[in-house]
C-alpha cells in the first residue's frame, strides 16, 4: 500500500489495475504498428520517438510497487517527510499546524489542492472523534 506523509500517494495511479491495463493496451498497439509505413507522413518536428515512448510505457509497467515515502521511497530530504518523522506522525493530517504549514510551498506549485485535501481529512477525523466522545 502506498503511503505518504503529504497524502499525495493516496491518489497515485502507479500500480493501479486500470492504469496498467491501459498502458498494456497502448503498448500492444505500439508493437503492432508498422511505423515504417506511415512515419514519413509526419515530417520534421511534428513526430516523436516511438521507441522512447515504448521505453516510457515499459518503465510504468515495471515500476508498480512504490510504497510511498512513508514506506521508504520518495525524497529523503523532503521537508514534509522530515517534519512528520520528527513529530512521529503517520501523515500530516495528524498535525495541529497543518493549516498554516509552509513546508507544502514547493508541493503546492504542482499540486495546489493537496494541503486542503489533508485539511479536509483532518476535519473529518476530528468530527468522528468528537462524535465518538459524545457516545
Amino acid at each position: 500500500m502506498k503511503e505518504s506523509y503529504c497524502g499525495l500517494c493516496d491518489e497515485c495511479q502507479l500500480g493501479s489495475r486500470d492504469f496498467l491495463a491501459a498502458l498494456a493496451a497502448v503498448k500492444g498497439y505500439l508493437e503492432t504498428f508498422r511505423v515504417d509505413w506511415w512515419a514519413h507522413c509526419f515530417p520534421g518536428d511534428e513526430g516523436f520517438s516511438l521507441p522512447e515512448f515504448g521505453r516510457g510505457l515499459d518503465w510504468f509497467l515495471n515500476h508498480t510497487e512504490c510504497s510511498g515515502c512513508n514506506g521508504g521511497k520518495g525524497l529523503d530530504r523532503c521537508p514534509i517527510r522530515l517534519c512528520a518523522l520528527r513529530r512521529n506522525q503517520d501523515d500530516c493530517s495528524e498535525c495541529p499546524d497543518l493549516t498554516d504549514c509552509k513546508k507544502f510551498s514547493w508541493l503546492n506549485k504542482e499540486f495546489p489542492d493537496q494541503q486542503a485535501k489533508l485539511r479536509r481529512k483532518q476535519l473529518r477525523y476530528m468530527a468522528r472523534k468528537c462524535q465518538a466522545q459524545k457516545m
